[in-house]
């Protein structure tokens, strides 16, 4: 009868084991180093996004800068004197001096209170009332409430707007306080 095998575990030979060791020591390296990267890659990530955002392809409304850029008093003198007072929240005035036959015709001073927009490069108003309340009346019957009209220039000192009939330009400049 032959002798069963001893039940001790066999060792592994001098050479394998340092192999081994070395391995296992170089897999934990390795993991460490990474762990170690991606917190530094991630803390200088932060760092660069904290000192400078990364900009949007689109401002998140396109008409935000127009509608602010004609926030404003602005004057021209386009058959008479006219002044025209758009204010932030949307609402605004047309004060209109006439001389002459047109004078004559409605009145030497009219006041149109209105409501305005700018989107998509055009400026569009409504007239809701104005004083002297006939011929403000009168004249929106003739020639409507509401204009649309494109935004061919927009400075900070001047705004030409073109009319519905797609000729007659309009050349708005900035009213600046004390002016």
């Amino acid at each position: 009868m032959t002798k069963p095998e001893s039940a001790a575990p066999k060792r592994l030979p001098p050479h394998r084991w340092r192999l081994w060791v070395a391995l296992s020591i170089a897999a934990i390296a390795s993991v460490a180093g990474c762990v170690l990267w991606n917190q530094s890659s991630s803390e200088k990530f932060a760092r660069q996004l904290a000192q400078s955002p990364p900009s949007q392809s689109q401002p998140a409304d396109p008409d935000a800068k127009t509608r602010s850029m004609v926030v404003g008093t602005w004057h021209d003198e386009y058959q008479g004197k006219r002044t025209m007072t758009l204010k932030d929240d949307g609402t605004g005035t047309m004060v209109v001096e006439l001389t002459g036959w047109r004078a004559l015709m409605s009145a030497p001073k009219l006041t149109f209170n209105m409501k305005w927009s700018a989107k998509d490069g055009r400026l569009k108003k409504q007239t809701l009332s104005g004083e002297p309340k006939a011929q403000v009346n009168m004249i929106l019957k003739t020639m409507g409430d509401h204009v649309d009209e494109p935004i061919l220039e927009l400075t900070e000192d001047h705004l030409t707007l073109l009319d519905g009939d797609g000729k007659t330009k309009y050349f708005w400049k900035r009213v600046r306080a004390g002016t």
